[in-house]
């Protein structure tokens, strides 16, 4: 079987040595599922959206599109990184102090280990069809649906996400949002979206999921549970704190490194780590090596540096020192003139020390958005089936989702050394 010859290979089993929720087990200590168990989710989950495919399409399903879709599923995050979405964060944060704009994301890395002539992943996919490799690529570099099998793994409710929100939820533990499966994907149906751009436009037409009109409360419930993870879960304050110490770790490291030395730092040349880090040093073959237990090494030894700030960032982590967090949203409540003030007082307060002793946080976050806010693309949007027609989830008057839940919402924080730090902070932006 194609999809068992592809989980045996060593790029998928890096996903074992890399957690799902990154750091998040810090605070949850349940949450150390790894990519790889999410991957054979995600492809589980993808197999039984096929089958709502192969009902609608009936004499029209077409078996090997069906197939390549699958094996996107399986292979979906085998471009990630250590700590995830964390190290990403982290890595575009050093390209900044080298005056780089851009980082080349974990969907590139993806796609590069997909089509790695010397990778274990190219030679099974070229064994069975030469051009399942580039086709694959194809489908995570696309904006939009091409067609119902695309939908699969790019939708308002895809594999990824249904797996991700059934099992962070479980191991995390959180209680709140619970997704009501069987019964989700026993309402759902297949509709071609029209939208216009403009009046004057061409109406576009792409292929969605959308639920049936009695699924609808199991659909909200859905949302909901994907709003309560990230509020209580993804962007836990303390999470994101040690986020910061890992973001503050690769740019003081980085630093190091174009210094044009590895001597005294606790790290040696050939390190993994330090070979990725280096300018021009995120290939693919240095990629390849990186994982959470190479990361962890690193922090190992950097515990013994010659850097005063490598050896008490690599202690913070090793020994889950917190650092003091000062939320001006919770501090100053919802009125936007006194947080714009406080904000302000904040920024003049620590601009010298920015990135230093003191770390900014600014994530954001809406019903249909992810961290760093995703735009609400049409074929994200949930829509259900009525006599009437399909109506967005939003639109109904009876709805519990609230449009206001569909606003995006900016928390800032500021994370201290030093909890005198933190106090200072607190009075300046108190006016005091």
């Amino acid at each position: 079987m194609l999809a068992w010859r592809l989980i045996q290979t060593t790029e998928f089993q890096r996903l074992r040595r890399i957690k799902q929720l990154g750091i998040s087990d810090f605070v949850f200590p349940g949450a150390t599922h790894s990519r790889f168990v999410h991957s054979i989710g995600v492809y589980h989950n993808a197999r039984k959206l096929m089958n709502v495919i192969k009902k609608t399409e009936g004499e029209k399903f077409d078996k090997e599109r069906a197939d390549a879709i699958l094996i996107a599923a399986l292979l979906h995050d085998i471009g990630h990184g250590p700590f995830s979405h964390a190290f990403e964060e982290a890595r575009m944060a050093l390209a900044r102090t080298r005056g780089k704009a851009t980082i080349e994301k974990h969907e590139k890395f993806t796609a590069k280990l997909l089509l790695a002539e010397d990778g274990q992943i190219r030679k099974i996919l070229d064994q069975h069809d030469t051009a399942l490799a580039e086709n694959i690529a194809k489908l995570f570099s696309a904006e939009d649906p091409v067609d119902i099998y695309h939908a699969v793994v790019s939708s308002s409710f895809d594999a990824d996400r249904l797996d991700y929100l059934m099992r962070d939820r479980y191991m995390t533990g959180t209680e709140a949002g619970s997704i009501d499966y069987d019964w989700l994907i026993d309402n759902l149906d297949t509709y071609l979206v029209q939208v216009r751009q403009d009046d004057d436009d061409e109406p576009r037409s792409f292929p969605t999921f959308v639920f049936k009109s009695k699924g609808r409360q199991a659909a909200e419930d859905f949302l909901l549970a994907r709003y309560r993870l990230y509020t209580q879960v993804y962007l836990h304050k303390t999470t994101r704190g040690f986020e910061k110490v890992i973001t503050a770790l690769i740019q003081n490291l980085g630093r190091e490194l174009d210094n044009g030395s590895c001597a005294g730092i606790g790290l040696d040349d050939v390190h993994p780590l330090v070979t990725f880090l280096k300018p021009n040093g995120e290939t693919i073959n240095n990629y390849r090596d990186l994982d959470d237990v190479v990361f962890w090494g690193a922090v190992e030894r950097l515990r013994y540096s010659s850097s005063k700030i490598l050896r008490e960032l690599s202690m913070r982590l090793w020994d889950r020192k917190r650092l003091e967090v000062l939320d001006v949203f919770a501090e100053i409540g919802h009125n936007p003139e006194n947080l714009l003030n406080a904000c302000r007082r904040l920024e003049e307060h620590t601009k010298t020390q920015l990135g230093k002793t003191v770390f900014k946080d600014e994530p954001s976050y809406n019903l249909y958005s992810r961290i760093g806010g995703e735009s609400t693309k049409e074929h994200k949007m949930v829509r259900v089936r009525t006599p009437e027609g399909i109506k967005e989830i939003t639109d109904f008057p009876d709805t519990v989702i609230s449009k206001e839940l569909m606003k995006k919402t900016r928390l800032t924080r500021y994370f201290f050394l030093s909890a005198d730090d933190k106090d200072a902070a607190r009075k300046v932006m108190d006016g005091r």
